[in-house]
């Protein structure tokens, strides 16, 4: 018998305990690190989710004998003592394992010209010497400053923790490991060390994609960590992404805590400047010296906390920081198994070949086939039309239970980004009662993104047997992003600052101006599963005592030196 997917339960009536050591709003990734950190140093933690699973952007869930992911695509860092593996392993015990994509980990097809991704820096220097010679001093001056680049991440994490020590040692490794290229524009770095159009393009695809911005906003660091977090090769949840929820939550309650479903919080209470606990949606008060919120700093600075009634008001740590983009993902159901339908492990990015265009038009209303025919809604058709371009992943090709939990069948996902103001009409409607305008532009986007895939994958064609379509909204509602956005909070050069002065997602530390207050997730620091898991790290580091902090680095370096239990991956 297989496990389910739903992850958490919901408290009978009475159940929720009045205290607890410690309160986690929001059990994605970044909230059930936090909770299991401090779960390890003895905390009784309550983790409260208002979905009806636990996981956040790494559930998985069923609808008429299909499973999907809505997230977790691939996972870099998870080779032996890499920072993933390592995190891993001390958060599960290493009950949680990784099935490796294998070489390539990823396939760009941009304009019908189609590029690889190999395992290694090394193998992929070299393919793109080979494809553009005339480009190889570019590509190694390239590759050079991507290494340069490992450490900025750590710098700018260790620059989000409090106390003088760590300030002092942050201020050290930021006048050491972040070179001035860092912090700039990735698009305007690549053009001054390449020429070729294509090969920029070849460059900036992924980072473009993956990190749902302009490269023309992105910082050039955040590429070079991409390049950094799959350089061993990427890895995928064995048994799906539930796996990850199921994984996290058992250290929570082998502590006496719990993970709580169906129990959205209204508010966080305050006395004074320090949070003493939160008030649950149907009136549950439930008290704790620490409350960690890893709904978004949106979420918790807008809804959560209380508004202050002072005459003079507090300064807004959201001030001049963009939302991310939001996006559309049609989810599949395909009769036949991965094999026969041919679906590969490594996933596919399409574009037309300008993947910053859509974001640099700044409006798309949600054309998402470089402009080869009328937008849905009834817009203009024509070439200037851009494109997000698009995200095709099949998970159960990559996982290597899938087959025998779910024989003759196989599903997958296409992500592309849309115009913010796209699904702005329907804001304010509810769940499963929706207006027919969106519907019928669901529908619309659907058949185009249907179409597409036929295009890409042919032996698809007839074999979808089930789809639909989650949209700005449905991600608004589900997990709470303002505007359905994927990661947050954009993770721009403004956010991160030009180097010369702080950024204005450095007022968006773990630690927050209330006492007994922290954030966790993927607005402390950067976007995906690993900042999601970075950010929880910071918030579990900052929550605890002088003596929990020790046990915690205690016990993670015996992870990454191999004293501590772990699990090998699946060949």
């Amino acid at each position: 018998m297989t496990r389910g997917v739903l992850v958490g339960r919901r408290p009978a009536p009475g159940e929720v305990a009045d205290a607890y050591d410690a309160v986690v709003i929001g059990s994605g990734a970044g909230g059930l690190t936090t909770a299991v950190c401090l779960a390890r140093q003895g905390r009784r933690v309550a983790v409260f989710e208002q979905h009806y699973t636990a996981g956040g952007y790494t559930h998985a869930y069923r609808r008429r004998g299909w499973e999907w992911d809505v997230g977790i695509h691939y996972v870099g860092q998870l080779a032996p003592r890499e920072p993933v593996r390592v995190l891993s392993d001390y958060l599960t015990g290493g009950a949680l394992r990784w099935a490796p994509l294998g070489d390539p980990y990823d396939e760009y097809r941009l304009a019908g010209e189609v590029h690889r991704a190999p395992v290694g820096f090394d193998a992929h220097r070299a393919g793109l010497i080979a494809r553009f010679p005339a480009e190889r001093a570019g590509i190694e001056a390239l590759f050079r400053l991507i290494a340069r680049c490992r450490a900025v991440l750590p710098a700018l994490a260790l620059g989000r923790l409090s106390g003088p020590v760590a300030r002092r040692l942050a201020r050290l490794l930021r006048a050491a490991a972040i070179p001035p290229e860092a912090l700039r524009p990735a698009r305007e770095v690549v053009a001054g060390l390449v020429r070729d159009e294509r090969l920029r393009q070849a460059v900036l695809t992924p980072s473009v994609l993956l990190l749902a911005d302009s490269s023309s906003r992105l910082p050039f660091f955040l590429l070079a960590v991409l390049f950094e977090h799959f350089r061993t090769g990427a890895w995928y949840p064995v048994g799906g992404s539930a796996a990850i929820a199921r994984a996290l939550a058992e250290p929570v309650r082998a502590a006496g805590g719990e993970v709580f479903v169906r129990t959205p919080v209204a508010r966080i209470t305050l006395d004074g400047t320090r949070a003493t606990g939160v008030v649950l949606a149907d009136g549950t008060r439930v008290r704790a010296p620490v409350v960690v919120s890893a709904a978004g700093a949106h979420h918790t600075y807008r809804t959560l906390l209380p508004r202050p009634s002072g005459a003079a008001p507090e300064p807004d740590p959201l001030e001049g920081l963009r939302n991310g983009y939001p996006f559309v993902l049609l989810f599949l159901g395909l009769d036949g198994d991965p094999a026969e339908l041919g679906l590969p492990r490594h996933n596919l990015m399409v574009t037309d070949g300008d993947c910053d265009a859509f974001f640099d038009a700044g409006a798309g209303k949600g054309v998402l086939d470089g402009g080869t025919g009328p937008a849905p809604g009834g817009g203009p058709a024509g070439s200037a039309a851009p494109t997000s371009g698009l995200f095709l992943s099949f998970s159960c090709a990559k996982d290597p239970t899938w087959t025998a939990r779910h024989p003759g069948r196989s599903t997958g996902e296409i992500l592309a980004y849309v115009d913010p103001e796209l699904f702005a009409p329907f804001r304010g409607s509810r769940w499963r009662d929706r207006d027919p305008e969106y519907l019928a532009l669901k529908a619309a986007l659907t058949e185009r993104l249907l179409d597409r895939l036929y295009r890409e994958l042919p032996r698809t064609r007839g074999r979808v047997a089930y789809h639909e379509l989650g949209t700005p909204l449905t991600a608004e509602h589900f997990a709470g992003w303002p505007g359905g956005s994927l990661y947050g909070l954009a993770k721009d050069v403004a956010a991160f600052g030009d180097g010369h002065g702080p950024g204005l997602a450095d007022r968006l530390r773990p630690r927050t101006a209330h006492d007994g207050l922290y954030l966790s997730g993927q607005d402390v620091l950067a976007g995906g599963f690993m900042g999601a898991v970075t950010g929880g790290l910071l918030a579990a580091h900052e929550a605890l005592d002088r003596r929990g902090r020790a046990r915690l680095w205690t016990g993670l370096l015996a992870s990454a030196t191999g004293r501590s239990r772990g699990a090998s991956d699946l060949a």
